[in-house]
């Protein structure tokens, strides 16, 4: 009877426990990186990320035919995705703070120090900077886009500004619009080309794209030569604890808001 059961778990539960065993050390391994990005020590979160996606590719390799093969192999496609992400991340960023003069000293700082007093995580803070990074590059249909987002604070958000056009986002689930989602990543490009900023929640939730911030932006100062958009985008986070990353098209120089002011560069 024993060696029956040996070798019926041989057969099928032993692959499926050996899946889920390794499919526990990467999701151990992620974790680890989140904690290591959300410090800011992207080079260690890097390489964890790496790891992790490794055990998921292991998992989905042995488990082959079986109900947890695809989302294993999702997950290593994920977080290598997540690594080779930070790759752009690692020494980038560049923090700027106004010196007496009004003029831009930039230093390094952490996307800790960034998100700080928001309710944006982590994840959702890099996903939309990447997303920004690749519109930048990329464009659409070959030519520059300039667009904005507007992620955390979500409420205060959408009291204060308005709809352009219909909004491409309504009436579809939650999970749909999630921007960790590549396929709402993938709408959130081709509506880039629209006038207005995306409306993004602190948990990742596309709310609204094509949207007319309504403030007046003589409360806030930036420097010259920046258009409306640059300007509605700091008005905004003036007023609420919202972060604004904003495409520039011309140059597609990324830059960040925070308090009204410019946090970040990426040139």
């Amino acid at each position: 009877m024993k060696n029956i059961i040996i070798g019926l778990l041989s057969s099928y539960e032993v692959i499926s426990l050996w899946t889920n065993y390794l499919s526990n050390e990467g999701k151990n391994l992620a974790r680890q990186a989140e904690k290591a990005q959300e410090s800011g020590d992207f080079t260690l979160a890097r390489e964890l990320y790496i790891k992790a996606a490794a055990k998921f590719k292991a998992a989905s390799d042995i488990s082959d035919n079986l109900p947890e093969t695809n989302m294993e192999r999702d997950r290593a496609k994920y977080y290598y995705n997540l690594a080779t992400k930070l790759e752009k991340e690692i020494g980038i960023i560049q923090i700027q703070k106004p010196s007496i003069q009004s003029e831009t000293k930039e230093t390094k700082g952490s996307a800790s120090e960034l998100l700080e007093g928001t309710d944006i995580s982590t994840e959702v803070f890099f996903t939309v900077f990447n997303l920004a990074t690749d519109i930048s590059r990329e464009g659409r249909e070959g030519r520059k886009v300039g667009t904005a987002f507007i992620v955390g604070d979500t409420a205060k958000v959408m009291d204060r500004s308005r709809q352009l056009v219909m909004n491409p986002f309504q009436g579809h689930g939650r999970e749909k619009r999630m921007i960790i989602d590549q396929e709402a990543q993938d709408n959130v490009k081709e509506f880039a080309q629209l006038d207005g900023v995306f409306v993004i929640t602190g948990d990742g939730v596309v709310e609204a794209a094509a949207r007319y911030i309504t403030l007046d932006t003589g409360s806030v100062k930036i420097q010259r030569g920046l258009g409306t958009r640059h300007q509605s985008v700091a008005a905004i986070t003036n007023e609420t604890r919202a972060i604004g990353i904003v495409v520039s098209q011309s140059g597609g120089v990324i830059r960040i808001f925070k308090d009204g002011k410019i946090a970040a560069t990426l040139k």
